[in-house]
């Protein structure tokens, strides 16, 4: 049986909405190719060697804990370097896309230091950007759905976007496009869990894993998840388009 190794980066930190749910619903498309999954759950402190996985990924936190977070995390920059010459999946929801660019810039315009692996600043601002989202990617052929409870945005992105805006707000306030996506990685502000409401999303990441490892795969979508995410979409659509 073929096998995929999860990276789940400081699951104890950041997981303020439940985005745990992301590494399920994945494991579960997975599972349903017949792939084995082992998940490695990874903190503060430990050492993150990613040449030992194939899917890597980090969630949203409170201001506390992404602090902390931010702090540990250019410990480990060299290994998130190696993880993107190697081509790894990577997908950040939340806030966390805010941890792989030039710096974050605070509100008392303080600049603090980030991964540095793309090009864009992100900056706290003094409001919250909330409420529910539907967005367009050109590699699926339906729209993502999903929410925001932020109060970051990014500026002076260069690098390719990963959904054009429908409904809701993009990289700041009247935006079109909002989240990176370049080479394997997605970065997203959408929480939801996304994976979990979006089933054609996340077996779009699947068959980019079985491709990354060279698995053979034959596309395979479950009616209820199908059935729940076009009751969701239907509602969310008629109630604010």
């Amino acid at each position: 049986m073929e096998t995929v190794k999860i990276a789940h980066l400081y699951y104890d930190l950041m997981n303020l909405y439940g985005e745990h749910g992301n590494i399920l619903a994945i494991t579960h498309h997975l599972e349903e190719h017949n792939i084995h999954v082992i998940t490695h759950t990874l903190t503060i402190e430990d050492e993150f060697d990613f040449t030992h996985y194939d899917f890597i990924y980090i969630g949203s936190g409170n201001k506390e804990a992404f602090e902390l977070v931010r702090e540990d995390i250019l410990k480990k920059k060299k290994a998130f370097q190696e993880a993107m010459k190697q081509n790894k999946i990577i997908l950040a929801t939340g806030n966390a896309i805010d941890l792989f660019g030039k710096s974050f810039r605070t509100l008392n315009e303080i600049e603090e230091e980030t991964l540095g692996l793309f090009s864009y600043e992100a900056s706290e601002i003094d409001f919250r950007i909330v409420g529910e989202q539907v967005y367009n990617a050109k590699f699926l052929e339906e729209e993502m759905i999903g929410f925001q409870n932020r109060n970051s945005v990014l500026k002076f992105v260069k690098e390719k976007h990963l959904f054009d805006v429908k409904k809701g707000t993009g990289y700041v306030p009247k935006a079109i496009m909002e989240g990176i996506h370049c080479h394997n990685f997605y970065g997203t502000y959408l929480l939801g869990p996304i994976c979990i409401r979006n089933p054609h999303f996340t077996e779009y990441l699947v068959q980019e894993l079985c491709k990354y490892k060279n698995i053979s795969y034959k596309p395979f979508l479950d009616e209820t998840e199908i059935k729940a995410y076009q009751e969701y979409k239907k509602n969310l659509l008629n109630d604010t388009l």
